[in-house]
């Protein structure tokens, strides 16, 4: 089993309600949306900076279980892209040696059933504003994305909602809430560089039916990867 993998590197997680934890990131390359804000960039070749080397793409599972296995000191495995679920079979063939971190777009239902075994999921809420296709459809395989791998004793689900400073405050609280049974928090997070005052009012009015928290991407007001 092997994958397209854009990067591995440790740094700190920049964004939803684990900021500043320091993680291993394992980069997954391709995604299934063409959201307009994104800022990740792809890679010919896995740069493996954990490691200080390069392998050649696809890169076998064998390979993320041996780096996996020799992280220290991190307080869990992130798995993010791209669209990390665009790999659920190569997922799943992972043995889970330290806790395991989803960040997704969740989108992808029919790969979603086949992941048990992630202790937190920092999933995406898109907004019609950012994203290019159905988004009737896209909003049906979020819910059905998250009542999969919602929140509960064993894993920790939350929501991030990344806003630009217009956006239709109505339909985003409609669509936030018909997920709210199924994660612990929402995150709205600002586009970076973007005013936010359109966003404290939405907080204030989501905090009727979920703890609602604003939480930009700090890792780039460091300057960090």
């Amino acid at each position: 089993m092997n994958a397209q993998i854009s990067e591995i590197f440790y740094s700190i997680q920049g964004e939803g309600i684990f900021c500043g934890v320091r993680q291993l990131f394992i980069r997954f390359s391709g995604c299934n949306l063409d959201c307009w804000y994104c800022d990740t960039g792809y890679n010919e070749k896995c740069v493996d900076y954990a490691n200080n080397r390069e392998i050649n793409n696809p890169v076998e599972v064998n390979y993320i279980q041996n780096v996996i296995d020799s992280s220290e000191r991190v307080h869990s495995i992130s798995f993010t892209g791209g669209e990390p679920l665009i790999y659920a079979d190569f997922i799943s063939e992972i043995e889970k040696t330290r806790t395991f971190y989803l960040e997704s777009n969740m989108t992808l239902p029919e790969k979603a059933k086949l992941l048990k075994h992630f202790d937190i999921v920092a999933g995406d809420l898109k907004i019609k504003e950012a994203v290019n296709g159905d988004y009737e459809e896209i909003y049906e395989r979020t819910v059905d994305t998250y009542r999969m791998l919602k929140n509960s004793n064993s894993r920790t689900t939350f929501s991030k909602i990344v806003l630009p400073e217009r956006f239709d405050l109505e339909d985003v609280i409609h669509r936030a809430y018909g997920i709210t049974d199924y994660v612990k928090c929402f995150v709205l997070q600002p586009v970076f560089g973007s005013g936010i005052q359109n966003i404290l009012k939405l907080q204030e009015m989501m905090l009727e039916f979920r703890d609602t928290r604003v939480i930009p991407q700090t890792h780039k007001y460091m300057g960090v990867k």
